[in-house]
């Protein structure tokens, strides 16, 4: 790169977000001009109608429900929080478990529902984030638990979680049972009736979707106060006017992502495992984090002994490398990481790099060779 040339970005931030793909581009602004109130009996109403229930029919198909345990949101966070605080609002009193490494939506979800006087039970994860299965079954066969929350796989280190397992144990149990899929949906096969959940929670922008949008998958029978008060639309489950464009998009990026998603998992899957290779191999101080194969395949939780996180992420952003790093919660690569220290790695700050649409073989080696270089430079600063 000659003096005054931009380095070429190389984006590995997917986990976070994913660029809009063509078909959900297309169909979003097909939709913009679809004005009409999906509630109103005139004909810009019917076709704005007919336009959502087919958008309904589609996302449901794509995960194995019904039509109508669909229901749509303005994004993942707003579907975490109508599934617990759907159902904990009926709950006078009584008990909510969850994983140690949920998502910051989940655990203050959680958080909101202690202060109405429910007891919030964190079940703990090993060191490669899995959670304690058997001690998840004594805390959801508990009296009193109505509502437990395992996520599908891990938003930081991408370890999956046995879900299937635990939602058979709450079943048995008689208690309520969601996971948050944001992670997975649109990236790996997800159905409903074989992981046997009530709740699963997941968000557009993770496969190409426009951001600001999501749903809720509300088992037939399971009971949800909406958590936005005002009218009867969604089943009286959530109020206010859908957001047409968005929930279209939304749909033509889930069936997009969907046409060829084996293929793009073991391409993923093959870039990352060579990714974790290459950083223990060349990169010193580096320890990896997350189930080295029990995980997603797109994501690679790493961290740096001695490293300012912050300093590094910067000078990989001037060559044109866009990581992650530090705390989910707060956005900042300072703070330590809540899931690593329940994994029993306190006071680490984890740096996340994900790979996805357009990410090359050379872009990984690029990335490896610049963590390398600045590693090496960064510890030269120090002595």
């Amino acid at each position: 790169m000659t003096e005054g040339q931009s380095a070429p970005e190389r984006y590995f931030d997917h986990h976070s977000s994913s660029p809009l793909s063509p078909e959900a581009r297309r169909a979003s602004s097909e939709a913009l001009d679809a004005f009409g109130d999906p509630l109103h009996l005139h004909e810009r109403g019917r076709a704005a109608r007919r336009a959502l229930d087919e958008a309904r029919e589609e996302m449901a198909s794509s995960i194995g429900a019904q039509p109508d345990e669909i229901v749509f949101t303005s994004g993942g966070a707003e579907s975490v929080a109508l599934a617990l605080l759907g159902v904990g609002e009926g709950v006078p009193q009584g008990r909510v478990v969850v994983s140690a490494v949920e998502h910051p939506a989940v655990l203050r979800s959680a958080g909101t529902l202690a202060g109405r006087g429910l007891e919030v039970v964190h079940v703990p994860v090993d060191r490669d984030g899995r959670i304690d299965v058997d001690r998840f079954a004594i805390e959801v066969r508990r009296p009193g638990t109505v509502l437990a929350s395992v996520q599908h796989a891990n938003h930081e280190v991408g370890t999956m979680q046995p879900v299937a397992e635990a939602a058979l144990l709450a079943r048995e149990a008689g208690v309520a049972f969601h996971t948050d899929a944001r992670p997975t949906v649109g990236r790996l096969p997800v159905d409903v009736g074989a992981l046997g959940v009530d709740l699963l929670s997941l968000s557009a922008r993770a496969f190409g979707g426009p951001p600001g949008s999501g749903a809720l998958y509300a088992r037939r029978g399971v009971r949800l106060h909406p958590i936005i008060p005002g009218d009867d639309r969604e089943r009286r489950r959530r109020s206010g006017l859908q957001g047409l464009p968005g929930i279209l998009g939304m749909a033509a990026g889930l069936r997009a992502s969907l046409r060829d998603l084996a293929d793009r998992a073991a391409a993923h899957w093959a870039l990352t495992t060579g990714l974790r290779r290459a950083l223990e191999s060349s990169v010193s101080g580096l320890r990896l984090h997350g189930h080295p194969t029990q995980r997603t395949p797109y994501l690679v939780c790493f961290s740096l002994a001695d490293v300012d996180a912050e300093v590094l992420i910067m000078a990989l952003d001037q060559r044109g490398f866009r990581v992650d790093a530090g705390s989910v919660t707060t956005g900042s690569p300072h703070e330590p990481s809540p899931v690593l220290a329940a994994m029993g790695c306190p006071d680490t700050v984890g740096i996340r790099a994900s790979v996805g649409p357009g990410t090359a073989e050379s872009d990984v080696e690029a990335l490896v060779e610049a963590l390398g270089e600045l590693v090496d430079a960064l510890a030269r600063m120090r002595t």
